[in-house]
């Protein structure tokens, strides 16, 4: 019942490949900063490039974002690599009594709430921007 790390990872890789732009990263050298293994984070940019967030250089490697930091969302981002678990966010227990008057109707009840908790979820992952997280980031650094 939650969003699945697919989203935070690539935006980590994001943030990587925005402050260190002039550097060649390469899905090893990604996968170090995240934590995780390089086969993920290849899998991961795959899907951001067919999202058209981010390319890769031929050859020696490396990946490079394409699209405007400030035009590219938490959304956008959540989207080209977990659009599965959003929809399971909220989970309805899968075994209510047909028989109880509540229960019968658990489901139907559910979903106009579930439903309006997961608009503001998109609408709060639609208003952070990849640049606004970069900034963040600029901000720590200062400090």
């Amino acid at each position: 019942m939650r969003i699945s790390t697919k989203c935070s990872i690539a935006l980590h890789l994001l943030v990587l490949l925005g402050v260190f732009k002039d550097k060649k990263l390469t899905s090893e050298i990604l996968a170090k900063s995240i934590g995780c293994n390089p086969v993920i984070v290849r899998n991961l940019i795959g899907s951001l490039k067919k999202a058209g967030i981010v390319d890769v250089q031929r050859g020696s490697g490396g990946a490079y974002l394409v699209a405007d930091p400030e035009t590219v969302t938490i959304w956008d981002v959540y989207q080209a690599v977990d659009t599965a678990s959003l929809g399971e966010l909220i989970g309805v227990h899968p075994n209510p009594s047909k028989a109880c008057p509540v229960g019968s109707k658990i489901g139907r009840l559910l979903e106009k709430p579930f439903s309006l908790i997961a608009d503001s979820i998109q609408k709060t992952m639609s208003c952070y921007t990849l640049r606004q997280m970069l900034d963040d980031y600029a901000d720590m650094r200062s400090k």
